[in-house]
């Protein structure tokens, strides 16, 4: 299997782009799921192809309107114009997809490839999905711009955000295309909740994170259960996702530093395993309310 570095080059490099950004996570099983954001101020790149004529799809979404673009199916012109804004369009590669890139772009980009879906299927224990389809031109999903944008700061950020949690918004992403373009069915089984050992398993695993960078699917394993049943089972037992519990329990303890140490807020980020200062005080003020500083000044008061 080719390196993650060369499966994400081998996506984006028909593209001219300025700018370029990318997340590779592990899929449920055996796959990678891949997101690119691709940007160019210019016109006139020129034409675009996907690397390979493969059971893959690439789902698309655009963060700011594209004003002109040309899209060719098996060497014929099926949509010429522009897309808007937060539009998700989609394109089988089998279908030889081919386009004219005419004007600026800023979008981003997920590679979909039916193990995928076959995958997030069987891992779900529902009817595998045989296509994507989406109608040319586009359409305006705000699911899917919702959850695209939960992936800008993984994509700008990526020491910020860890592992688990783009794996999590990931996974979302693809279960959610699998579901709204390929009408694959929502679990409909009650959900259990982990077992105590399951639990204690998964809590010691994310508070040791900054040691180890455990991965989701790492976990999962580890309990005996697959990645999506785990997301949700956990969600289900303590009441939050398993990134979410994490911050949470960061920010816990650096309450206790705060209160009960003089340490620095720069020393409290790394001990807490946040990713630097600045990271800490955003994490912390979006729990709590305000700045670590000024949560201190409030207990000693």
């Amino acid at each position: 299997m080719e390196s993650d570095l060369a499966y994400c080059h081998s996506h984006i490099r028909q593209y001219q782009a300025d700018s370029v950004a990318q997340l590779v996570t592990p899929g449920p099983k055996n796959s990678r799921l891949l997101v690119s954001r691709l940007s160019r101020d210019t016109p006139d790149h020129g034409l675009a192809t996907p690397h390979q004529a493969d059971a893959v799809y690439s789902v698309l979404l655009q963060l700011r309107e594209q004003t002109d673009r040309e899209l060719f199916l098996d060497e014929k012109c099926v949509h010429r114009g522009s897309y808007a804004a937060r539009t998700t369009s989609i394109v089988n590669h089998l279908e030889k997809p081919c386009a004219n890139l005419r004007s600026a772009f800023d979008n981003l980009i997920f590679i979909v490839p039916q193990s995928v879906l076959n995958e997030i299927a069987d891992d779900r224990g529902v009817a595998r999905v045989s296509q994507l389809r989406c109608k040319l031109g586009g359409v305006l999903d705000e699911t899917v711009w919702h959850l695209g944008n939960a992936l800008l700061p993984a994509l700008a950020r990526p020491r910020e955000v860890g592992s688990i949690y783009a794996e999590q918004i990931m996974l979302a992403a693809n279960t959610y295309f699998a579901q709204a373009f390929g009408g694959m069915n929502a679990v409909q089984n009650r959900l259990g909740t982990l077992a105590p050992w399951q639990l204690r398993r998964a809590q010691e695993a994310m508070m040791s994170q900054a040691e180890t960078n455990v991965s989701l699917k790492e976990i999962a394993s580890a309990c005996g259960l697959s990645v999506s049943y785990f997301i949700r089972a956990f969600k289900a037992t303590t009441g939050d996702p398993p990134h979410r519990w994490m911050m949470r329990h960061r920010v816990e303890r650096a309450k206790s530093l705060l209160a009960d140490t003089d340490a620095t807020l720069s020393d409290i980020a790394m001990t807490c395993a946040f990713a630097d200062q600045s990271h800490f005080s955003r994490v912390f003020r979006a729990f709590v309310g305000g700045s670590p500083a000024a949560w201190r000044r409030a207990i000693k008061t």
